[in-house]
């Protein structure tokens, strides 16, 4: 596993720079969150629909452990290992696929 951050703080300070790791991180928590966290259900669903693209672009770039990683994203764990499991999926993503992946995410939250 790499010592890379997943989050890492702006200049100024106000936000983070987040990795895809990490962004799957967070969307499988928006996506498999089950208490009130003001997600709405269209949100969730986009949450999943990416997490899933995500792991698919995973799949398709030889990581074989989306079905292991999906079920332990579902049940909300955040360990080392899922960590360490995220940033080996999205590396066999590339860097390519998951910018493709994002591009379609904002050019449908526009719409």
């Amino acid at each position: 596993m790499t010592n890379t951050p997943l989050f890492t703080p702006t200049k100024d300070g106000k936000a983070y720079d987040l990795t895809p790791p990490a962004v799957l991180l967070v969307l499988a928590d928006s996506a498999y969150q089950q208490g009130d966290d003001g997600t709405t259900p269209q949100g969730r669903g986009r949450a999943l629909r990416m997490v899933h693209a995500m792991l698919s672009a995973a799949r398709a770039g030889g990581y074989t452990q989306t079905d292991i990683l999906n079920t332990l994203l579902a049940n909300g764990e955040v360990s080392h290992r899922v960590k360490a499991m995220a940033i080996e999926a999205m590396r066999c993503a590339g860097d390519d696929r998951i910018g493709q992946i994002f591009v379609s995410m904002r050019s449908k939250g526009n719409q």
